[in-house]
């Protein structure tokens, strides 16, 4: 994928002449770049943000990455899961610059972060830890797709399209004896491009020091991710009497998200939310936001 379009470039990707490419960057609907010789460049970033503010698909944006006919026909359609055996020989090889290719490839198709999360981050990294479990991928490797998709989505953040800032705040933390924070790093991206100021708390984050937190950002909306404790018993007690008192002191909502969290918890720990799906963070920041 190229770094920079042309004008000729981005009239050809988005199937409108040049001269109305020209009068959008002009009157600032588009960011552009103009050259000594007074030419417009459009980055990769800027054409994104265009299509995601607009809800516009760009199946074109694809051309120079797929050779491949039957997977630029499955791309085109919105088929961004057929991206997922590619977007995993990246994260294992540890080639970022090809995973972030990869990524904004499925963004252009379905401009949707969520979707793009669920359909086309997640599958591979479920594929790799299953085949860890298999003993078919080293820990070393499992490592390297890990941080080499954390590196890639963190460059595709600053090319995601951004509300406006609406106010709100969203605290984002895995419970303390939890390692795994990047579905909760995707969660508080898209919450991030909903225009909410996010606090970042990540792993391991102490109960004590998530009260603190709390009480000193007042959020509106926590997030608190489990996927492994070492002793569920102590977590669902500190989320009944510390976590969610001080949750409800501030009349804010707690949801615990994680894998299959409300089949494990629901009973136990009666009136919160519970995420089993990253796609559900787009109606609790529906709700949290008309409230």
């Amino acid at each position: 994928m190229k770094s920079s379009y042309s004008t000729a470039d981005l009239a050809r990707i988005l199937e409108v002449n040049e001269s109305t490419v020209k009068r959008w960057a002009d009157n600032g609907h588009i960011e552009c770049i103009k050259t000594k010789g007074g030419h417009r460049r459009f980055t990769v970033g800027a054409v994104l943000k265009f299509a995601q503010e607009n809800k516009i698909t760009l199946p074109s944006l694809d051309v120079d990455v797929i050779s491949d006919n039957d997977l630029h026909a499955h791309v085109v359609a919105g088929n961004i899961s057929k991206l997922v055996p590619d977007l995993k020989r990246g994260a294992l090889e540890g080639n970022a610059d090809a995973v972030l290719s990869i990524l904004r490839i499925g963004i252009a198709s379905r401009p949707d972060l969520l979707r793009l999360y669920h359909e086309l981050v997640f599958p591979p990294l479920v594929e790799i830890g299953n085949e860890w479990a298999l003993g078919k991928v080293t820990v070393d490797e499992e490592h390297i797709a890990t941080q080499t998709m954390k590196d890639a989505i963190v460059r595709l953040q600053a090319e995601v399209h951004q509300k406006p800032a609406n106010g709100k705040t969203v605290l984002a933390a895995s419970y303390e004896d939890d390692l795994h924070d990047f579905g909760l790093r995707c969660a508080a991206n898209y919450f991030a491009s909903e225009g909410w100021h996010v606090v970042f708390l990540g792993q391991m984050t102490p109960t004590t020091s998530l009260l603190h937190a709390i009480e000193k950002h007042r959020p509106q909306l926590v997030l608190l991710s489990l996927v492994v404790t070492n002793d569920e018993d102590r977590f669902i007690a500190d989320v009944n009497n510390r976590i969610l008192p001080a949750v409800n002191a501030i009349d804010a909502t707690l949801d615990i998200g994680g894998a299959n969290v409300t089949m494990r918890f629901a009973k136990r720990i009666p009136g919160i939310s519970f995420t089993d799906s990253i796609l559900r963070y787009a109606e609790l920041a529906h709700a949290a936001t008309k409230a």
